[in-house]
């Protein structure tokens, strides 16, 4: 498993003074999440791959830019995300591409599977092309959007992933929070590809729990290889994110 560091975490910097931040910490491996880059600044993808190759750093992952569609007329805005996500990525070289369901989990089921078509019969074979896999995310109960249990996670696969090519992107805060732990990993810890790594409220662990304990030795047993990525509130001061990556850096090597 290899530690990375999501770049959220310093969005209100400028993108240099973001990643070096994240080398600070000592990281070499990052998940860059699209609110880094401002809204205008969201068509120039090449900036952020100039910054990232100054920097050294490695683009393990991406975030995708999110829209929970609440509206079917906003799924033209949710379609634009996906793909200007992707096109990063591509720049980044980066492989695997975290997402949401983008629909909102107060609409109606049939109006949200109309969304859920239109937004990934465009993101699909955009992410195809590009040769960037799609990972779908585990939402927290105070989302705004729909999939935070496997139950609402697999009527999203169904529409938008039936030959079950996407991965999962294990989010252990929105699972400790929904109390759906063992429900995922019991549906889907042999497609987990990405873990978002943190406490309950995005807060750090700087010492082993026994949650923490259990969800890493049933990671282990699904034969999980991929990244661990501390995906952070943005308010966790530095010292608490050093502890942690010591941490992780100890726990992994087990």
């Amino acid at each position: 498993m290899k530690l990375s560091l999501s770049n959220g975490i310093f969005s209100k910097l400028k993108i240099n003074e973001n990643f070096a931040a994240v080398q600070q910490l000592g990281f070499t491996d990052i998940e860059f999440n699209m609110k880094s880059i401002k809204k205008e600044h969201d068509t120039d993808v090449y900036r952020e791959q100039k910054a990232l190759a100054s920097s050294g750093l490695n683009c393990l992952t991406l975030h995708s830019a999110v829209l929970h569609v609440k509206d079917p007329i906003e799924v033209h805005q949710a379609v634009y995300y996906g793909k200007i996500s992707l096109e990063c990525a591509k720049a980044l070289r980066t492989l695997l591409m975290t997402v949401h369901s983008n629909v909102s989990k107060k609409l109606p089921k049939t109006v949200r599977e109309q969304c859920l078509t239109e937004v990934f019969s465009e993101i699909n074979p955009f992410a195809e092309k590009l040769g960037i896999k799609l990972s779908l995310e585990n939402l927290s109960y105070t989302s705004t959007g729909f999939g935070k249990n496997p139950e609402e996670l697999n009527e999203v696969l169904a529409v938008i992933d039936p030959k079950e090519k996407m991965g999962i992107t294990f989010d252990l805060c929105h699972a400790l929070e929904t109390k759906q732990v063992d429900s995922l990993l019991e549906a889907y810890g042999k497609r987990v590809c990405n873990v978002h790594m943190a406490n309950k409220a995005h807060r750090p662990f700087t010492k082993e729990t026994p949650e923490l304990t259990h969800f890493l030795t049933e990671l282990q047993g699904y034969g999980y290889d991929g990244p661990i990525t501390l995906e952070l509130f943005h308010k966790t001061p530095m010292y608490e994110i050093a502890k942690t990556k010591a941490l992780f850096d100890r726990v992994l090597k087990k």
